[in-house]
Formats: C-alpha cells, sequence, structure tokens
C-alpha cells in the first residue's frame, strides 16, 4: 500500500490483519492513514503497532472543542457523535488522544483515527428515533475518509449544467442527495414551520 492510500478496518477485520501486522507498521510510520471503526481492545492491539485500551460503557454523548485545520477530524462536531438510544460501546480509554467519551481518539505519532460509533449499529427503519443518529454517524465517517483523503463522488454538480426535462417525470434528486429515500416526517420544517 502507498502511503496516499487509507485503510479502514471494521469488525472482524482485525483478525484478517494479525499476519500482516509487521506490514501495516511500516506503512503507518510511512504515513499512511487508518479509520479503525467499532473494535474493542483485542482486537486493535492484535494488529497496530500501538496498544490501546478500551471500556465497555455507555455512551449518549460528548463535549470537544473544534479541531485544528489540519487535523484528520476537522470538521466533526459533538452532535456527529450523539446517540438518540444511549448503549453500551467499547470507548478508547489509553494509548491514544481521547475524543469527548472515547467515542473518538487519534493516535498520537501516526495517522490512525479510531471511531466507536458506526452507522450499521442503527436499526433505524424498525426504531425511526434512530433515523437521525444513523445519518448523522454516516456524516461521521464520510468526514473522517475525506479527511484522510478517500475520493467520493456525487451527481450534483454536474446536474447544474444539465437541466430537468419537463417531458419526463424525472427523480433524479433522489440519487447523489439523499443517504435513504425521505419520507413524510423527515424535515420539520416544512411539515410544523419551525
Amino acid at each position: 500500500m502507498s502511503a496516499d492510500q487509507v485503510l479502514v478496518v471494521g469488525p472482524g477485520g482485525g483478525q484478517k490483519l494479525v499476519a500482516d501486522a509487521a506490514t501495516i507498521a511500516k506503512w503507518l510510520k510511512a504515513g499512511g492513514n487508518m479509520l479503525v471503526v467499532g473494535l474493542n481492545e483485542q482486537q486493535v492491539n492484535d494488529f497496530l503497532p500501538l496498544k490501546v485500551r478500551t471500556k465497555e460503557a455507555e455512551h449518549i454523548a460528548a463535549y470537544f472543542e473544534p479541531f485544528a485545520f489540519n487535523s484528520l477530524l476537522v470538521g466533526i462536531g459533538p452532535a456527529d457523535v450523539h446517540s438518540r438510544e444511549p448503549r453500551k460501546l467499547s470507548l478508547v480509554s489509553a494509548g491514544a488522544t481521547v475524543i469527548g467519551d472515547g467515542v473518538l481518539a487519534k493516535a498520537e505519532s501516526l495517522n490512525v483515527v479510531f471511531c466507536q460509533f458506526a452507522p450499521w449499529q442503527f436499526d433505524y427503519k424498525e426504531f425511526y428515533n434512530l433515523k437521525r443518529t444513523f445519518r448523522r454517524t454516516s456524516y461521521l465517517l464520510t468526514r473522517l475518509l475525506a479527511n484522510m483523503g478517500a475520493v467520493g463522488q456525487t451527481p450534483l454538480l454536474e446536474r447544474f449544467g444539465t437541466p430537468v426535462d419537463v417531458s419526463k417525470a424525472e427523480k433524479r434528486y433522489m440519487k447523489g442527495l439523499y443517504m435513504d429515500t425521505p419520507q413524510e416526517w423527515d424535515d420539520p420544517y416544512r411539515f410544523f414551520r419551525w
């Protein structure tokens, strides 16, 4: 891997990387970027060159100051880690710079960011009150990946050059603008005049 690539490690990924721990350590020291999502202490320490400690604790919200413009965490705020359903998470407690209550952390000498809050943990289709949490955690991961150099695409800018064809029932706003299909109660400003 080259230094301009991003490695994302989620649940189950740490076990597959144990055999490559030395290669990963060398790559991280050369400037590689790694995003670790939702792993506990044992899973992280199996493949990373640093030792991180975690603790199982309830997470609801965390407060932290805005990050510097050159940080891998720039653009992330407390609203992105607010849980509308308190739950136990494996929060980082030592071995990295702890942010908030440990829901986020950054390795001190390597480009490794720990995010213990993942969108797939929230089933908003069954529990509608979790939809906003799902969306904010999705934004959180997207922002972290973008800060590390991962590239994403959206058709939004291209659409400014091509007008809507009124002879067709186009719904191109549904692709590239929303993470999921919007529903009636998604926009309180429109329906309740807030």
